[in-house]
């Protein structure tokens, strides 16, 4: 016996996915119209948001990171020539390192004249300058790293300040693994522990590099080291 069709309208698949459809896009309708003026805003405050950030990038940050980047050659120059002073002050025509961390600072140039400004300082005994300037600088390379705190450190020394020597000595020797930075400023840093008596700390420091970097010249005077402080301590 044949079914009886179902009474009333037939309901099929698609339409009910029409329906629906069609009832979401009502209700989008419908907040659209609702919230319309906050919405064209948002939109508005993003195109300008994009708009500000294209406009600063290639017309502000771009030409000034290229005036930074000739600005700092003839810095560098004075500087591998040992001619500290025109390096860090400039020549009269050319800025130095101390004029370009200045006004381009926040520039990628700027950045590497607050380092090559604090080097000047450090060498040329003006210690707190140095530390200032180094302080400034960032960098995401180990070995540059090393001697940003390496160079802290070394101002601190000058100042006899060596629990912040030290402090900065240690992190110079982790900032990167190799075997010319880390040895060198870890030993910085027993010298340092050593001065100022700590002669546990320096014992433990010494061998460290002694057993890490047997082959570099810390660690073989780290040898001199450990015997001599193990001799005391009988």
């Amino acid at each position: 016996m044949a079914k009886k069709p179902t009474s009333g309208k037939q309901h099929d698949i698609l339409d009910e996915g029409n329906e629906k459809i069609h009832e979401v896009y009502n209700n989008a309708e419908y907040v659209f119209e609702k919230y319309k003026n906050v919405i064209l805003g948002g939109v508005a405050a993003i195109a300008i948001a994009a708009g500000g950030w294209w406009g600063y990038n290639n017309l502000v940050k771009g030409p000034k990171e290229e005036k930074a980047k000739d600005a700092i050659v003839y810095a560098q120059r004075y500087f591998e020539m040992d001619s500290l002073s025109a390096a860090l002050n400039g020549d009269g025509k050319h800025l130095g390192f101390e004029a370009i961390a200045k006004q381009y600072g926040n520039t990628a140039a700027g950045n590497r004249a607050h380092f090559g400004a604090g080097v000047c300082q450090l060498k040329m005994g003006n210690f707190a300058a140095a530390i200032k300037h180094l302080e400034e600088f960032s960098t995401e390379d180990g070995v540059l790293t090393a001697r940003k705190f390496g160079c802290i450190g070394d101002a601190y020394a000058e100042q006899k300040q060596m629990d912040k020597a030290i402090d900065n000595y240690i992190k110079a020797g982790e900032a990167t693994d190799n075997e010319l930075t880390t040895p060198t400023y870890l030993y910085r840093a027993a010298l340092a522990l050593e001065q100022s008596g700590k002669k546990k700390e320096a014992l433990e420091l010494y061998k460290k590099i002694n057993n890490a970097y047997p082959n570099s010249q810390e660690g073989l005077a780290a040898e001199m080291y450990i015997a001599k402080l193990e001799a005391e301590a009988l």
